[in-house]
């Protein structure tokens, strides 16, 4: 936990608003590596398991701390001058600074930006990057963020409560599990494949939040594109067990050729044994393989830990995604991760829990092209405003896709397909008989801000237990498999 002391004034002739004559008013506030302990859908679970932070993870390079003073308009009005700091104990800090030069209104709110570890302050901090190798461990300093507004007070002393800070990186770790060291295997070496080589220091959405802790998770990402083929090595930091790395965020879900993997060495005895490209960003099941297009971001103030529990043609592994434990707690706030009923459902007006009949279509030459066609229901709710477009992997001319209200009118714009209370109907058509025998793989998918323009996120439409799974329709979770008879 650090604290922070800030002096701050205003100046009676330049303020539209009162203010204390001649005095220097001090605010206090504390900052916090806080615990990130919340839902997510990348970790397939209801949350995240607490990982441990080591005294990297929290460390402050005080000649790089910056507390930056804003409007709530987000204008920029400068910077804390003169920063020192001394510690109250081992977990403690505290730094004073000088505001007085900045005229700051009494009774007028603020927002402060806290920047630690950052490079030198860009006139627009959107654009403030890191570079991997000024951070890297263990001699570097994690990138960290956070916010808080105030309102100026009267009073000569003021707290400002705490300003909890967000980790720009990312933190992976591959671990030997226990049973392989008792069968006398070592972890010899490992090695990431394709990576950023920067990111920016602040997160996606600074702006429209009052505090840290009510960012959107989800949402949070803002990757810098810097893509490196460059192999890197992790760290070796429990002899033959533990290996980790700090890296930017990378958009894993955005490429198809330049997925980041891990290379991996173990060593029995003499015997060394290598598995290329063996571990990935993603979803494993029981049997430690990984599951095909469960590939996952690699996300701000996340740890991804990956345990090798057993080898056979591959390595098998045990995944998981990580809150970045240091103490106090995080206020999750509202997910932007669509709120929508799944699975999508053959009859909304009476919409069964078990879906009984296997989704196939069939060529129609009649005027009625839809009544041998697939066609199912769909209603996304939030977020307001949020589009979502349905897909398939085969041509346009050999099939055709449709969406109407609940009304029955046909909406012809991809910007009509928008959350709402109401169901939509969704129909795909076969254009050509010759295709008879053919698996269509249907799904749909969601687009963000923050996403790049030309890309987008699938939803999990198909379950795996019977309830919720349409029949012979395949084991991705993201895709509905629809056969042409």
């Amino acid at each position: 936990m650090l604290s922070v002391l800030v002096f701050a004034s205003c100046n009676p002739i330049m303020d539209d608003e009162s203010c204390i004559g001649g005095m220097t008013r001090k605010v206090t506030f504390q900052m916090t590596m806080n615990e990130v302990s919340r839902n997510t859908r990348a970790s397939w679970s209801d949350g995240y398991v607490n990982g441990e932070s080591v005294p990297f993870d929290n460390r402050i390079a005080y000649n790089a701390l910056r507390v930056r003073i804003y409007t709530m308009e987000n204008r920029y009005i400068g910077e804390a001058a003169d920063l020192m700091c001394w510690a109250i104990d081992d977990n403690n800090y505290r730094f004073s600074g000088d505001i007085s030069e900045l005229n700051l209104a009494v009774d007028s709110e603020y927002k402060v930006v806290v920047l630690a570890n950052s490079p030198a302050t860009t006139a627009n901090i959107d654009e403030l990057y890191f570079d991997i190798k000024d951070v890297a461990y263990p001699k570097g300093y994690i990138p960290m963020w956070g916010v808080k507004n105030f309102i100026l007070g009267n009073d000569e002393v003021q707290d400002l409560g705490t300003v909890a800070l967000l980790r720009a990186m990312a933190k992976v770790e591959v671990v030997l599990g226990n049973q392989m060291i008792v069968n006398g295997y070592s972890l010899d070496k490992v090695t990431l494949n394709h990576h950023n080589t920067q990111g920016y220091c602040l997160p996606s959405g600074w702006k429209e939040v009052s505090e840290t802790s009510e960012l959107d998770q989800e949402d949070c990402m803002n990757s810098r594109h810097s893509h490196s083929s460059e192999i890197i090595a992790l760290e070796e930091v429990e002899q033959g067990k533990r290996y980790w790395i700090y890296i930017p965020e990378y958009n894993v879900l955005h490429t198809s050729t330049n997925r980041p993997t891990m290379n991996v060495t173990l060593r029995n005895g003499t015997d060394i044994i290598e598995y290329p490209a063996s571990i990935k960003f993603g979803s494993y099941d029981s049997t430690g393989s990984f599951i095909e297009k469960s590939d996952v971001n690699i996300v701000r103030n996340h740890i991804y830990r990956f345990n090798i529990t057993a080898i056979s043609s591959g390595v098998e592994v045990e995944y998981s995604v990580l809150g970045w434990e240091d103490g106090g707690t995080w206020d999750r706030g509202e997910f932007a991760y669509p709120t929508y009923h799944n699975p999508i459902v053959p009859d909304y007006m009476n919409p069964s829990s078990v879906i009984t009949t296997a989704p196939v279509m069939k060529y129609n030459n009649t005027s009625n092209r839809e009544e041998d066609a697939f066609v199912a229901w769909f209603k996304m709710t939030k977020p307001v405003g949020q589009l979502w477009t349905p897909v398939i992997n085969q041509l346009n001319t050999d099939y055709e896709l449709r969406v109407y209200n609940h009304l029955g009118e046909r909406l012809t714009e991809q910007t009509q397909w928008v959350a709402s209370d109401n169901w939509y109907k969704i129909v795909l058509i076969p254009l050509n008989p010759e295709n008879s025998g053919t698996v269509v793989e249907f799904g749909i998918t969601y687009h963000q801000d923050w996403m790049p323009n030309d890309k987008s996120i699938y939803l999990f439409i198909n379950g795996k237990a019977d309830e919720i799974a349409w029949p012979d329709s395949g084991n991705d979770p993201k895709i509905i498999e629809i056969k042409q008879i």
